[in-house]
């Protein structure tokens, strides 16, 4: 046995070495009017422009809006971006109108009197206008030096005050996220909360004083309303406490725990996200590895896309084949499912056959060999360059483009 091991991984070598050998990839330059569908190239608040990078893995976007340029790193952050634009234009246009305007005068007085007590003496205010200190013990892990704080989150004095529930609140009714990255949408965001906020004006009012407003919602996709009300009824510490306590069910160390927790790249959204579809794989062993490789993200893109790639799986174990346990191939998590498939599922734009791509699939190719794998199989939510098609098929995998169905019914 050790003797036909050996054989088979010095012939996969050779194979792989012959492969290699092909010419490789560099980014490369799209154009968007043939990638993308016309209500994402351009609209009302936005047009993107027809030159799109691709770094051999995902579309990096330009979008021209009012309010400046917007970077929208891979589609689906673009797909995110969009109705996000539209959401805070229509904020602009309710913030402005006179029915707003009147809803909000001679309240705002008082509350922004409150609001300075709060800057200039903060401690002698909070200590009258803080309750519930069985909520605020059971937060005491996630409140204490702030360490595991996201950089999306609105700062504590704006807890305190109830400005980031407002705020939230705003986000739920306008169908947005309320940590989204949009510089454009955070902008338009805080300024209808700050207005609302101060004058004691609900976000459901605000909606109600402009004719139409309701019209203008839009739901967040890929989500369902369960978790849309989680969002807007939770604070972040409660989320964190949530994600805690579902990490530790699924045999998650605390150390590792402490560590994703504390990562401030995702936002509480993303975080949440990612642990509700390991959670919703209760029947999957391994899934700590793939926490253990969560930790690592230290970039944004990255963040949103381990977000998705958990989403990927989760539905793949849902609605495909249930995935027995996951994988730690390195700094890669995959699948494996019970009758011996190897499986990477990835939300990647477009993949070329760069050199790093090339090493990543030999690699792994060379070191599932000498287990008990039948087959490979790489999933996509968009599509292969014909130089990595083909030369991943010569290696013996199997692709599968165009699986954003598998994004469909995340929770």
């Amino acid at each position: 046995m050790q003797f036909n091991q050996k054989i088979l991984a010095a012939v996969l070598t050779i194979a792989v070495t012959s492969v290699l050998a092909a010419e490789y990839e560099t980014s490369i330059t799209l154009d968007a009017t043939k990638i993308l569908p016309k209500e994402l190239l351009s609209g009302p608040n936005h047009q993107v422009d027809q030159n799109v990078i691709n770094d051999g893995f995902l579309n990096i976007y330009t979008i021209t809006t009012p309010k400046g340029e917007v970077t929208a790193v891979s589609t689906a952050t673009l797909r995110k971006y969009v109705p996000e634009l539209n959401a805070a234009a229509r904020m602009e246009q309710v913030r402005g109108s006179k029915e707003f305007m009147a809803g909000i005068a001679g309240k705002a007085g008082d509350v922004v009197e409150g609001t300075k007590a709060l800057v200039t003496d903060p401690v002698e205010t909070v200590s009258g206008a803080v309750s519930g200190v069985g909520k605020l013990f059971g937060r005491a892990k996630e409140n204490i030096s702030g360490g595991a704080r996201s950089d999306a989150e609105t700062s504590r004095l704006k807890d305190l005050m109830g400005y980031s529930k407002s705020r939230r609140d705003y986000a739920d009714q306008f169908g947005v996220d309320a940590y989204s990255r949009n510089p454009v949408l955070k902008t338009a965001l805080d300024e209808i909360s700050w207005a609302g906020y101060s004058g004691s004006m609900t976000a459901s009012m605000a909606l109600m004083a402009v004719p139409g407003g309701a019209g203008a919602v839009v739901s967040v996709a890929g989500n369902t309303q369960l978790m849309n009300n989680v969002f807007r009824d939770m604070a972040p510490p409660d989320l964190r406490i949530r994600n805690r306590e579902k990490l530790a069910a699924m045999g998650v160390s605390a150390d590792v725990i402490d560590l994703y927790i504390g990562n401030s790249v995702y936002t509480p959204r993303e975080q949440t996200l990612l642990v509700e579809a390991l959670a919703a794989m209760p029947a999957t062993k391994g899934r700590d590895a793939y926490v253990k490789f969560a930790v690592l993200s230290n970039d944004p893109d990255v963040a949103f896309f381990r977000q998705r790639q958990a989403q990927m799986y989760e539905s793949f174990n849902r609605s495909v084949e249930p995935i027995q346990s996951f994988v730690q191939l390195g700094q890669v998590s995959a699948g494996r499912t019970a009758s011996g498939k190897l499986v990477f599922c990835t939300p990647l734009d477009y993949l070329l056959w760069t050199k790093g791509i090339a090493n990543f699939a030999s690699a792994v190719t060379q070191e599932v060999s000498l287990q008990d794998v039948k087959e490979r199989h790489l999933f996509v939510t968009g599509s292969f360059s014909p130089l990595a098609r083909t030369s991943l098929e010569k290696m013996g995998w199997k692709l599968h483009d165009k699986a954003e169905s598998l994004l469909a019914g995340a929770p």
